[in-house]
């Protein structure tokens, strides 16, 4: 851990790589990934929801914004952006604002999105769409219907519209599905592969796989260990990496050879602390404050 001054405020950040040994952690230089939540409105109602008691609702000020961007741009600091909500498609043409903002003031960063992939169709009218590193949908079920059910909406996106939008792209490797590994959904080695399976099928190259996190009651009684079943993969699996960080997570990742010989990279993670002691992260909110990750302790305002 390393003491760096943001914004006159001491914070402790991660200054370590992950590592496929967790007793042999190798340091680095201090980065941080910037989370700017667009908004704090969503469509959906998902119980395992770990945002929920972190809403503002207020209304972003991108000339405040821009400010923010250029001292972490400026103090070296800043290795990307990912826009997160709330459902940062409920506001389409702020969210074309902003990327375009972000790129004014760094060019070439890496930029990802978040979304359950309500609206998804108007990123085609998104001129720089395929500048984007990476847009997250949220899919936790290979079935539309169970997708709908676990959101507890029909604002979600299709697998026909998911279609449509990588059809669109001209980088087939924007799109990543991500989704929870959870009891009752997907929670065993057959339901990953189906899982998988459908990912292939979409024409998409990555699945994300994420462990609960134990957060709300919800979340701890639907709780399972990704390594219960990653540790027993089949031979369509072929392993790439098992890698720690030594306070707050882990992960493994690979390659998924699909029944239609579909190659689908895999990862998967699980987060160990809801608030772990060392941050990678600072969180722009809604109201225009910068918080140390997605906590209250708030070092702009």
């Amino acid at each position: 851990m390393k003491i760096i001054n943001i914004f006159g405020n001491d914070v402790i950040v991660r200054d370590h790589l992950c590592s496929s040994n967790p007793n042999d952690i190798v340091s680095s230089k201090p980065s941080l990934r910037l989370y700017i939540k667009l908004t704090d409105s969503c469509k959906a109602n998902c119980s395992f929801c770990a945002n929920r008691e972190s809403r503002d609702f207020g209304e972003l000020d991108l000339k405040k914004l821009e400010y923010v961007i250029s001292y972490l741009k400026d103090n070296n600091i800043l290795h990307g952006i990912s826009i997160t909500g709330g459902e940062p498609m409920t506001n389409p043409s702020k969210l074309y604002d902003l990327l375009s903002l972000i790129w004014k003031v760094c060019p070439g960063i890496e930029v990802a999105i978040s979304t359950s992939g309500y609206n998804l169709k108007m990123f085609l009218q998104f001129d720089n769409v395929n500048n984007l590193e990476s847009i997250h949908i949220s899919r936790h079920h290979y079935d539309d219907s169970v997708n709908r059910e676990i959101f507890k909406t029909n604002d979600i996106a299709s697998t026909s519209e998911i279609l449509y939008l990588q059809d669109f792209l001209e980088d087939k490797k924007i799109i990543n599905i991500n989704t929870m590994v959870m009891k009752g959904y997907i929670d065993s080695l057959e339901e990953i592969k189906k899982m998988l399976n459908y990912v292939g099928d979409l024409g998409v190259y990555k699945n994300g796989f994420v462990s609960l996190m134990k957060c709300n009651q919800y979340s701890i009684d639907h709780f399972i260990n990704f390594n219960d079943i990653f540790n027993h993969l089949d031979s369509n699996f072929f392993n790439g990496h098992h890698f720690y960080n030594k306070y707050f997570c882990e992960c493994v990742d690979g390659v998924y050879l699909t029944y239609n010989k579909k190659l689908v990279e895999y990862y998967a993670r699980m987060v160990k602390e809801c608030k772990p002691c060392e941050t990678s992260s600072l969180v722009y909110t809604t109201d225009n404050k910068v918080t140390e990750g997605f906590s209250d302790k708030v070092l702009f305002k």
